[in-house]
């Protein structure tokens, strides 16, 4: 529509992505949400899934990771939740039993009532991002423009104004 070739658009997303660094808005945070979604890289066979963290009181997220369902993956996002430096009341997660396993019990919340913010936000990026639509046949070919694509997505959800 534009005159804009596909590989024009993925060297633009490999190379602005590459550039984004996600940092918190403030140093406590009451409550941080974590959930997972799954997307494809170059097949349906080919289940990539997505860990986040969000935090509902600023409406940011603030770390995430991509790669199997696995406790390994939960572990590289706890690394960089303590990377931020930031202080967290409670995390809020649903009963995925990896949850249990890596989060520290004293202060883990389970229950689909306290992760409803992030089932939204799930929502909203498969909206917005059609490679991450359930039923699509929309895929990246490889997992790197997919993550950029994910952190690019995610520089400017935090940069957006809250009109609520």
């Amino acid at each position: 529509m534009f005159g804009v070739s596909p590989q024009t658009t993925i060297n633009l997303i490999l190379s602005e992505g590459k550039k984004v660094k996600i940092l918190p808005q403030q140093k406590y945070y009451e409550r941080l949400e974590i959930d997972e979604m799954y997307s494809f890289v170059s097949k349906k066979a080919k289940k990539v899934w997505i860990f986040y963290a969000y935090a509902p009181e600023t409406k940011e997220i603030l770390a995430v990771t991509m790669g199997k369902r696995s406790k390994k993956q939960l572990k590289n996002l706890m690394v960089q939740i303590k990377n931020l430096h930031i202080e967290i009341g409670f995390y809020c997660t649903d009963k995925f039993e990896a949850f249990k396993e890596t989060f520290p019990y004293f202060n883990h919340i389970i229950g689909k009532k306290f992760t409803r913010n992030i089932e939204g936000i799930n929502t909203l990026i498969r909206s917005k991002i059609a490679r991450f639509h359930r039923r699509t046949t929309k895929f990246s070919k490889k997992l790197t423009v997919q993550w950029f694509l994910m952190k690019l997505f995610i520089f400017y959800f935090n940069q957006m104004p809250s009109y609520i």
